[in-house]
């Protein structure tokens, strides 16, 4: 399933998490689809239209995908493969394509602390934006402007 609309991503690791999740974004009446992240960390990508995405309900599934994500660090801390204890977050590049920043589980688990996933999505893609158009202009003339 294609959006057309804008959509937000969420990203579990441990099998079936997702399944989860996609149930209770349907119990909302929004559409979901998911696919396996395509930089092959393994985990399950779920995008869900904003389509009917009210602010009260994109609260609850934040809060339902931070309980699953702290599920899976404890199942991942459990495991042996090292793969399982890494986070990366993708970064969507103005060419289309995408890169994995590797960042340490402990970093992200307090930066989700503070940020929600959509959030932190926003904040990573106006760094991307920095990096890809560059703008050396002093900051105060941007807040005016």
């Amino acid at each position: 399933m294609t959006f057309t609309a804008p959509f937000i991503e969420f990203a579990f690791l441990h099998p079936g998490a997702h399944e989860e999740f996609i149930a209770a974004v349907r119990a909302h009446g929004l559409k979901a689809s998911f696919h396996e992240d395509a930089i092959g960390t393994g985990a399950m990508i779920v995008r869900v239209s904003e389509e009917g995405l009210t602010p009260d309900i994109q609260d609850t599934l934040e809060a339902l995908a931070q309980k699953l994500d702290e599920e899976s660090q404890d199942w991942a801390d459990s495991m042996d493969d090292v793969r399982l204890s890494a986070v990366g977050i993708v970064v969507h590049l103005s060419n289309g394509t995408q890169s994995l920043a590797r960042v340490d589980p402990n970093m992200m688990r307090r930066i989700l602390s503070v940020l929600s996933p959509d959030e932190l999505g926003q904040f990573v893609a106006k760094i991307a934006d920095a990096v890809e158009n560059p703008d050396d202009s002093p900051i105060c003339e941007s807040l005016h402007a």
